[in-house]
């Protein structure tokens, strides 16, 4: 692990060259603003797998995902590689912290930081024929905004490319990976969570039997029919990969 990480992570603190912050939110002290170690791992063991060659991040903020992103780009065999990172309050909010980190760990010639924000910065990128085999989204947490996210990305990325959300126990975000769960172009790739509920529980045959009932007529909450452990999402990250072209028709909808 690089030394600029491996410091954050020991002390929970970053520093902007003049005194040291916490790992949270500077204006909700209670919320953290960094990816756990956990998710930190699974975005590494995602890209020893896929090794992106264009990787994109939705959400700086301190760079600690950054960092850990660009560890891993770093490691894998000679290739000219880049990161894409956009974060509209980064020399605001965030006091250029994530980009002095980056800078910090040696790893700026990977870095393409645009200070921008997605919904802006992501149509340039698709009508400039950028192509990404991984994406973070962590930026802004509305459904709006992720669904919005979700669309560019979809259009970007290359088949066998995978996105990963963080912080996907939040409601808003969570809907948005069981919407993009409905494309038949994505599965579940993996997750932080250890393990998963099976489907063959208790539980699960009685889901199975209420859909059956609900196909007949009868109106079921699809909450109760589609919970996140039937899906394979459970966890704070979430990594879904597109197995297929989005070949959806122009009539295409699904209920999520």
């Amino acid at each position: 692990m690089n030394s600029v990480l491996e410091r954050i992570l020991e002390t929970q603190q970053v520093s902007d060259g003049i005194r040291n912050l916490p790992l949270s939110h500077p204006d909700f002290p209670s919320l953290p603003v960094a990816v756990t170690e956990a998710e930190g791992a699974l975005i590494q063991r995602v890209i020893a797998d896929i090794k992106p060659t264009t990787s994109l991040e939705i959400g700086c903020a301190y760079g600690v995902s950054t960092l850990y992103i660009c560890e891993t780009l770093a490691s894998l065999p000679d290739a000219h590689r880049r990161h894409i990172v956009l974060d509209p309050f980064q020399s605001t909010q965030w006091r250029g912290i994530g980009v002095k980190n980056v800078r910090d760990a040696g790893f700026v010639d990977l870095l393409d930081f645009r200070e921008q924000r997605s919904e802006l910065a992501l149509p340039r990128l698709l009508n400039d024929d950028v192509r990404i085999q991984l994406a973070l989204v962590d930026g802004w947490h509305t459904f709006d905004q992720g669904m919005v996210e979700f669309y560019y990305l979809n259009r970007m990325l290359d088949v066998g490319g995978v996105i990963l959300f963080d912080d996907a126990d939040r409601r808003s975000v969570n809907r948005v990976i069981r919407h993009a769960l409905t494309y038949p172009a994505y599965r579940v790739y993996e997750t932080d969570e250890p393990a998963l509920p099976t489907r063959r529980s208790p539980l699960g045959r009685l889901r199975r039997a209420l859909a059956s009932v609900s196909a007949a007529g009868t109106i079921v909450r699809p909450d109760v029919l589609h919970r996140d452990w039937d899906l394979g999402i459970l966890g704070s990250c979430i990594a879904i990969q597109k197995v297929d072209d989005d070949a959806r028709s122009s009539g295409w909808d699904h209920a999520f």
